[in-house]
């Protein structure tokens, strides 16, 4: 069984608890009829517990070494808690009814996902197409560089001008850097450009090994003289080891369509 369905299955008892609720607060409830007498694993007061119920429950504990009896007295053990918690007024609280609603919401768009994406499948075309589109939108490079990080840029411009006249660039580091990779010599170590804040994935991408900062780089953390140790080409994962990730991706792309849809479709405001 899948995650997603265990989750399903797991909200739909809590679901029936609350679609209950209703009726055994009523006080002309009867036993279900529908279900045939061979089918009904026991009754607890009005609420009748099906063979399938157990079945279901057991399936959503994800563990199959429990017996059936037991799941059966525990799902009898929850419901007389239940009634119990009606008997006390607890459903009729504001923030029980927020969490009931919540629950049922939750588990219609589950069930509603399911319905609509569960057998969603794509041509090996179209995962291949998706999987050059992820490659071309990579980074195909790695960097390892050092950085000294200062507040002002004319402190920047100093450390530039002293590198320029033969200074050390690790012992600079250690000495002006304000960062936390100072004392290791200001190593950021190998990183893809697109971890760091743009104008310094900019710049990087500008260098070539060897080179130290001609201007000090601004962000957000202050001003950067950056030097450029070395650059290696990035290994691309294969279409095979992708594939199943490319697939969730494009699940993911078609339920956002599916919802922007329904949103679009919609009258919201919020307040």
């Amino acid at each position: 069984m899948s995650r997603l369905s265990a989750i399903v299955i797991a909200s739909s008892v809590l679901l029936l608890s609350a679609c209950n609720e209703e009726n055994t607060s009523s006080n002309n409830s009867a036993p279900a009829t529908d279900i045939p007498a061979d089918q009904i694993a026991a009754t607890v007061n009005d609420i009748v517990i099906s063979i399938d119920d157990v079945k279901l429950f057991k399936e959503s504990r994800g563990n199959p070494q429990v017996s059936d009896d037991q799941i059966l007295d525990e799902i009898i053990a929850t419901e007389l808690l239940r009634e119990e918690a009606i008997k006390l007024g607890i459903n009729k609280k504001d923030n029980v009814r927020f969490q009931l609603r919540l629950q049922e919401s939750e588990l219609l768009a589950r069930l509603l996902m399911r319905e609509k994406f569960g057998s969603v499948s794509f041509t090996d075309e179209e995962l291949k197409a998706a999987y050059d589109t992820q490659l071309s939108n990579s980074e195909s490079r790695e960097f390892k560089a050092r950085h000294i990080l200062l507040k002002t840029q004319d402190e920047a411009k100093a450390v530039i001008e002293a590198l320029r006249n033969g200074a050390d660039f690790i012992e600079l580091a250690k000495e002006r850097s304000t960062g936390p990779s100072g004392p290791n010599g200001g190593d950021l170590g190998w990183f893809q450009a697109a971890r760091m804040v743009p104008p310094f994935a900019e710049a990087v991408k500008l260098m070539n090994k060897g080179d130290i900062s001609v201007e000090p780089v601004q962000t957000n953390f202050g001003f950067h003289v950056i030097k450029l140790d070395d650059v290696r080409e990035v290994e691309q994962p294969s279409f095979e080891s992708m594939r199943e990730e490319i697939n969730q991706s494009l699940i993911r792309d078609a339920i956002n369509k599916y919802i922007a849809e329904v949103q679009a479709t919609a009258t919201i405001n919020k307040n």
